[in-house]
């Protein structure tokens, strides 16, 4: 009761937050547990179904291999996948066939979740990462419905929080079942938060899982787009956000003076401000810049990069996942705010897979030094490809705990 009045304060000014960004989207209805007639229908045919939350964009696609692994291995049980935000549900829909349903995920209001409950009737509640709703997770135990947290992690940042809330959350997650977390110190800090240590374990990171695969008439598009040439080469910043965009573009100002065919492409986190970075370019007076403002285009243009940068680093936004562009064995960069990607980066940087850099003169020397040593891109490609290959498997052992309980 307590709990859903503090979580009915925090919507009032939510939702209004929403509003103002333009986050409030046609399918929010979704969210108080009203469907379309026939969302409806899908869910009614659903019941019984492995209910799986993943909240944006990196948990949906975390999801490709393990939803293809769960129908492959439990071919009798339907799928029903919870999004929250627009991003990750529109991925939901394009990765997924029309055997998974894909929902909006319910408000934590304990009247909310009953009727969204009631209605899939889960046979278990998979949460990637670390997704902890006291309400679900409180009906989902009425129900007899176990609950599983897969690809568990407890960033430095929600760390303390989550440390101050530890007494209330004791009891909300002592009604998980098991919390398969992705390294030591994640599964040490969820036992620390309240956690019951003989249902906690390591399975890794399923980020490593990932399968990425260029699309070749993508890739066609941007390199006609790009007039890219057999002797240029290409710097992609893959996922950039503002405040790095004029560090990334300065140092390529400053690299033209001795690489004058170095192109490069600059793909914005969030697509909508594809125009302010072209506007910055102008404004920093260099080209050819190309800006990709377009979502599905950034794994096609890192298959034929000369060398990545990866955003969200320089600044402190935590940064973005390195395996995409290490897949293809690209030569990676990235800054030091790398924190939501804490492990993988310090694996990356362990095996010499990547390089770290500081600020716009240690990005300008790296990426020279770069250009300039052919063999030395190589090495950090196939550094980084091996990288990932040694960190793969975590899937196969979080679709283990699964069937223990489906």
């Amino acid at each position: 009761m307590l709990y859903d009045i503090g979580f009915a304060i925090f919507s009032i000014f939510y939702l209004p937050a929403l509003i103002f960004k333009g986050k409030l989207h046609g399918d929010f209805a979704e969210r108080f547990g009203n469907f379309t007639p026939d969302k409806l229908k899908s869910l009614e045919n659903a019941r019984g179904a492995i209910w799986i939350q993943a909240v944006s964009v990196g948990e949906v696609a975390v999801c490709k291999g393990l939803v293809s692994k769960l129908k492959a291995e439990l071919p009798d049980k339907k799928i029903v996948i919870s999004t929250i935000t627009k991003t990750g549900n529109d991925l939901a829909k394009r990765l997924f066939s029309q055997d998974t349903t894909v929902i909006y995920f319910p408000l934590d209001f304990s009247f909310i979740v009953k009727k969204v409950v009631a209605l899939i009737k889960p046979v278990i509640y998979i949460m990637i990462e670390t997704e902890i709703w006291p309400n679900l997770l409180k009906e989902m135990a009425d129900n007899k419905v176990p609950s599983i947290l897969i690809n568990g992690r407890i960033s430095d940042r929600s760390y303390d929080k989550y440390v101050l809330a530890s007494p209330l959350l004791k009891k909300t997650l002592g009604r998980i079942g098991r919390f398969c977390m992705q390294s030591a110190l994640d599964a040490e800090r969820i036992v620390f938060i309240g956690a019951p240590k003989d249902r906690v374990e390591i399975t890794g990171n399923m980020k490593f899982d990932v399968e990425i695969n260029a699309d070749l008439k993508a890739m066609e598009t941007l390199k006609e787009s790009l007039s890219l040439k057999a002797d240029e080469e290409l710097l992609v910043a893959g996922s950039t956000h503002s405040g790095e965009e004029e560090i990334v573009l300065k140092s390529f100002k400053e690299l033209l003076k001795d690489f004058p065919k170095l192109k490069l492409l600059i793909a914005p986190r969030h697509i909508e401000r594809a125009s302010d970075v072209r506007i910055l370019a102008d404004k920093v007076g260099v080209t050819p810049v190309f800006v990709l403002d377009k979502i599905g285009y950034l794994n096609s243009a890192y298959s034929f990069a000369t060398l990545v940068f990866i955003g969200g680093s320089l600044v402190k936004h935590g940064g973005q996942n390195p395996i995409e562009p290490a897949i293809f064995e690209k030569a990676i960069l990235f800054g030091p705010h790398m924190f939501n990607f804490k492990d993988i980066s310090a694996s990356f940087l362990k095996n010499n897979a990547a390089i770290s850099v500081s600020n716009n003169k240690e990005l300008t020397e790296s990426i020279r030094m770069l250009l300039t040593d052919k063999a030395k891109r190589d090495e950090l490609g196939r550094s980084a490809k091996r990288t990932v290959s040694e960190g793969r498997g975590a899937t196969d052992r979080n679709i283990k705990v699964i069937k223990e309980y489906a």
